[in-house]
This record gives structure tokens, sequence and C-alpha cells, in this order.
């Protein structure tokens, strides 16, 4: 049976029905941005080869296509789900592709693999969504280039970040997927501040960076702004006693907007569900603050493998 349009709210996804597994179901889970960004024709031959795939090997699943790539979640059976990674992986647009490689996936590193589950994990249907973005956050790459994204850290590296001061962390999933459970327990430690921006959607990160408070926040708790109009007001500001009250015991860290960092503030730990979340968050913040912040990292593969790897 061809696969239906989904109607009006997405004119140009289409959804097809699958077969369930009758013994236990595989999931995989993964994401890839293709580096350079696939052409119009590309994308629509990728479209193309995700409806045969998927079908002839009977998966369900929802799957975000892109002219920067792929963000998909697939159900089938343990040997389907691996079948589709070796098509994916072999995919190629034509010879001399604009993608600039003739396999675009082939270094897909994003691959995760849950097996073993009950058949009624699988999905009912395969859904392919043609998207301007593999997460939608209104973001275009020539404003947070995912060149300039955060670095990736293997979990536990990020563990061990996490725990060590001056360290904040700041959650990218929904307000409600923070809810249910989040990195917090460090700061009993005195290991990173938790951070939730409270979003109800991924575009509401962007209005949320540019707060001034939000800026405050990920610099550090004890940011102080002199309130300066010209630079020869800073010696009166330092030499007001409530100044020195503030600064007294503290080590220092100071920054000009227009001149030499002498040191950096925060470094800043970024996570979500999956990893693809942070990839063009981090990027954004690395544009805004890069020069205010020690650095910024992202746990490589998000909680689904910082959970896998701890157990």
């Amino acid at each position: 049976m061809p696969p239906k349009s989904l109607g009006n709210w997405f004119p140009n996804a289409t959804v097809q029905k699958a077969s369930q597994p009758t013994d236990s179901c595989s999931l995989l889970l993964f994401y890839h941005y293709c580096k350079p960004a696939l052409s119009d024709a590309h994308k629509d031959k990728l479209t193309a080869f995700l409806h045969k795939a998927t079908s002839e090997l009977d998966l369900g699943g929802r799957i975000r296509v892109a002219n920067e790539g792929l963000n998909s979640t697939i159900s089938g059976t343990k040997v389907a789900v691996r079948g589709f990674e070796d098509r994916l992986q072999a995919w190629s647009p034509g010879v001399g592709g604009e993608s600039g490689s003739s396999k675009p996936f082939s270094d897909c590193k994003q691959f995760k693999f849950i097996d073993d589950l009950p058949p009624d994990r699988a999905f009912k249907d395969v859904k392919i969504i043609p998207a301007t973005e593999l997460v939608f956050y209104g973001i275009q790459e020539r404003d947070a280039p995912l060149a300039n994204g955060g670095v990736h850290l293997e979990p536990k590296a990020y563990h061990e970040k996490m725990n060590q001061p001056g360290t904040v962390i700041v959650d990218v999933r929904n307000h409600y997927e923070a809810a249910i459970g989040r990195f917090d327990g460090q700061e009993i430690l005195g290991g990173a501040k938790y951070i939730d921006p409270k979003m109800r959607k991924s575009t509401d990160f962007k209005s949320w960076l540019s707060d001034p408070n939000t800026k405050e926040q990920l610099r550090g708790k004890e940011y102080m702004d002199p309130k300066m109009r010209k630079s020869t007001d800073f010696m009166s500001w330092l030499s007001d006693p409530n100044t020195k009250e503030q600064l007294k015991g503290k080590e220092v860290l100071m920054y000009f907007s227009g001149g030499v960092r002498c040191k950096r503030a925060n470094a800043v730990l970024m996570y979500c569900t999956g990893g693809v979340r942070c990839e063009r968050a981090s990027a954004l913040l690395k544009t805004e603050m890069a020069e205010e912040l020690k650095g910024v990292f992202q746990l490589d593969g998000g909680i689904e493998k910082y959970l896998q790897v701890g157990d």
C-alpha cells in the first residue's frame, strides 16, 4: 500500500502502516548532520530511499528529513534495524553529488540500538516528515554554525565535569521532561549549578538565551556589572566600600567586551535526551557568549547514552 499524506499540518509528510514484530522489537535512534548540507534534489532522493528501505524492511518510526540531515527513531526486528543502518551508510545520491561526499551518512556515529523490547513498543506506522531543521529552533546555519558547537564529552568525562565547581548545567529538553528527572544532585556536593530554561518548545531557547538574566546565570552567580558609562567610572566604583565588601575574599574574574579577557567565568554543560537538541543550541550559545565562558560542552549521545553506560 502506498504511503498517505499526513494532511494540512504536514502537507509533504507521509505515513505508512508497519507490521508488528511477534516476539520482541528493537529501536534504532540516531541523528546525523550532513556536511555540507544536501541539495534539494538530493534531499528528494534521500526521501525516496527512506520510503523504499522502511517498506522493504518492515520498519515503523518517525523520520525527520532535512537538507541538513536526518533525525530518527525507528523500530523493527533486531535484524531489520541493523539492516537499515547498513543501507543508510551505503546510500549515495549519485556520483559527484553536491553533498560533498558520495556517501553522506557513512561517517554517522550516533546510532544507538535498544534490543529485546516487548513487541508493543514498536511503532505501528512509519512517518517521514520533511523539515527545514532537524530540531526546529528557527535559527539559520549562518547565525549559529554547527562547526562552532560545544565540545562533545563521553558520559564518564561529562559526569566528572559536572561535579566540578565553576560549572553550570543547562537542560535543553522541554520543561515537562526536565520535571520528570534531571541532573541536579551534584549541586549539594558543590558541583554544577542546574539551570532549566523552562522551554515549552525548542524555539523558546533563543529568547531565553537573549535574556540578560540568563547571561548573568551562565557567567556565574557572583557576576557584577559596575554599570559604567565610561572607563573613568571604574575607579569610583572600585573605591566604593560596598564594592570592596562584595569583592572581599573572592577570586575576581574580569572580562571586557571590547578588549582582552583576563579570566572567564563558568564552563557550561548542556544535555538533552539523545544529543541532537544540543547541537544547534550549543552553537548559538558559543556564538553569543564564547569569550565570556570557560567553555561549552555537551553530553555525547544524550541521556540515552549516559544511562546505557551507567548500566
